[in-house]
C-alpha cells in the first residue's frame, strides 16, 4: 500500500469513527438520527402502559382523554391546557356540556398547542359569533383521523357547522400507517389509513387494536412497510449504518447540518439551542417532501377523496362542512406554496378557507407563532387572525356587530 493510500484509508477510518461516535452520542436525545436499531425498536412496558392510560385509542390510534390537563413550555414561558368531560379542549366561555352550534375537528393547529384555553382560535371564534364552538382537535392527526373522529362523534353532535382544520402537511400524514417512518422516534403512533382503490376509499385499521399488541408489533412490519410509503421513500434513505460516510454524503443536506447544530450546541453549552436548530432541519426536510406530494397525482387524489368524504358525511347529516388550511411557517416562504393550487380545486366540493395568503400578508410573521421544543404553532395573535378570518368568510357564522366584536377588532 502506498503512503497516499494509507493516508486515505486512515482519513476514511477516522471519518467512520467520528460519525459513529456522534450518532451514538446524540441519537438518544435526538431520535431523528436513525440507525438499524430503529427498524424495530423495543417498546418499554412502562412507556406502553403510560401511553395506554394517557391517549391510546383502538380506532383512531390516539385521542385526548376526558378531564385531561397538561402543561407545555414555550419560548415565552409555560402554558396549560385542559380537556372537558367530552374529550374536547375546554371552552372557557361555555363550560360543561352546553350545545355547540359550531364544531372544529383537526390536528394540533386546531387543538392549538402552545397557547392557553382562552387563546385558541375556536375560543376567539366563539367570542366573535356569540355561540359555543367545540374543539375536537388532536395533535398530529391527519385529515383521515380527524374525519374518523367526526364520524364517531356524529350521532351526538349538535353542531350545524363543522370545521375541519388541518396543516398542509396533512397530505403526508394521511399516507402514514406508522408515524415512526415519517417522524422518527414516534414509535407508539400506529394509525389507521385509507388507500384509494378502483371503487373508492378503502380503510385499513391500525394494526394495534389493544395495548398488548404493542409488545409483538414486529409481526406486522411486513404489512406496515407495504402500506406506509415512507418506509422506502424516507426512512430507509435516512437510516445511518456502516459504512457511514457514503450515506452521510448521499444525504448531506440533512445529516451534516443536524450533526453540526447538535455539536455546536454541546460545545457552546447550549444543547437546547442546538436541538431546536437541528430539529428545524428535520422540519424543513419534511416540508419539502410534503410539498413534492402536492405535485403527485396519486397523493392529491387520495387527499381530494378524503375531503369529498368529509363533505358528503356532513351533507348526509344535515351539517355544513368547511375546510380550513392552517399554514406552518415554511408554507409562507415564497409567493405561493405547493398546496395553494390544490386547495383551489376543492372549491366545488365545499367552502375552503386557506389562511396561507392571510398569514403571508402579515408584516410581522414571527408574531403569528408561538415557539415550542417540537416546532411552532399559532400564537394568541395568530389565532385571533384565524378566528376573525373565519367569522368574515364562512356563511352562517357572521353575527351583528357587538361590543365584544368591536373590542376584538381593536385588539387584532
Amino acid at each position: 500500500m502506498t503512503a497516499l493510500a494509507l493516508v486515505a484509508a486512515m482519513v476514511v477510518a477516522a471519518g467512520e469513527l467520528a460519525v459513529f461516535t456522534l450518532v451514538r452520542l446524540y441519537r438518544r436525545s435526538f431520535p431523528w438520527l436513525i440507525t438499524r436499531h430503529d427498524e424495530a425498536p423495543v417498546l418499554g412496558a412502562d412507556v406502553v402502559r403510560a401511553h395506554a392510560d394517557r391517549s391510546f385509542d383502538e380506532t383512531l390510534g390516539w385521542c385526548r382523554r376526558p378531564g385531561e390537563h397538561g402543561r407545555e413550555v414555550t419560548a415565552a414561558g409555560p402554558v396549560t391546557f385542559s380537556v372537558d368531560v367530552l374529550g374536547r379542549r375546554t371552552e372557557p366561555g361555555h363550560p360543561g356540556e352546553a350545545p355547540a352550534p359550531i364544531a372544529c375537528f383537526g390536528d394540533s393547529f386546531t387543538f392549538c398547542r402552545l397557547v392557553g384555553d382562552d387563546e385558541t382560535w375556536p375560543h376567539h371564534l366563539s367570542r366573535l359569533t356569540g355561540v359555543n364552538v367545540a374543539n375536537y382537535g388532536v395533535g398530529n392527526y391527519g385529515l383521515d383521523q380527524a374525519l374518523l373522529r367526526l364520524e364517531r362523534e356524529l350521532p351526538d353532535l349538535d353542531a350545524r357547522v363543522v370545521i375541519m382544520g388541518v396543516v398542509p402537511e396533512t397530505i403526508a400524514r394521511v399516507q402514514s400507517a406508522w408515524k415512526h417512518y415519517f417522524e422518527y422516534g414516534n414509535t407508539l403512533a400506529f394509525k389507521p389509513r385509507y388507500t384509494l382503490g378502483p371503487d373508492g376509499l378503502v380503510l385499513h385499521p391500525s394494526v394495534i387494536r389493544r395495548p398488548e399488541d404493542y409488545f409483538d408489533y414486529g409481526r406486522h412490519l411486513p404489512v406496515l412497510r407495504e402500506l406506509d410509503p415512507f418506509y422506502g421513500r424516507k426512512f430507509r434513505a435516512d437510516r445511518l449504518a456502516f459504512p457511514y460516510l457514503p450515506k452521510l454524503i448521499r444525504r448531506m443536506r440533512r445529516h451534516l447540518p443536524i450533526l453540526f447544530h447538535l455539536t455546536a450546541g454541546r460545545i457552546g453549552r447550549s444543547p437546547d439551542g442546538g436541538f431546536r436548530r437541528a430539529f428545524g432541519v428535520v422540519v424543513a426536510e419534511n416540508h419539502r417532501l410534503a410539498s413534492r406530494l402536492y405535485r403527485e397525482d396519486e397523493s392529491t387524489a387520495l387527499l381530494a377523496a378524503l375531503v369529498r368524504r368529509f363533505a358528503d358525511t356532513c351533507a348526509a347529516a344535515g351539517k355544513a362542512p368547511v375546510l380550513v388550511i392552517l399554514p406552518q411557517p415554511a408554507d409562507l416562504v415564497g409567493d405561493i406554496a405547493a398546496h395553494e393550487d390544490f386547495a383551489r380545486t376543492l372549491a366545488g366540493d365545499l367552502p375552503v378557507v386557506d389562511l396561507t395568503p392571510v398569514f403571508r400578508a402579515e408584516t410581522d410573521r414571527t408574531a403569528l407563532y408561538a415557539e415550542g421544543k417540537l416546532g411552532p404553532h399559532p400564537s394568541d395573535h395568530g389565532n385571533r387572525i384565524i378566528a376573525r378570518t373565519l367569522a368574515e368568510r364562512i356563511p352562517g357564522l357572521r353575527t351583528s356587530p357587538s361590543p365584544e366584536r368591536h373590542a376584538e377588532k381593536e385588539r387584532t
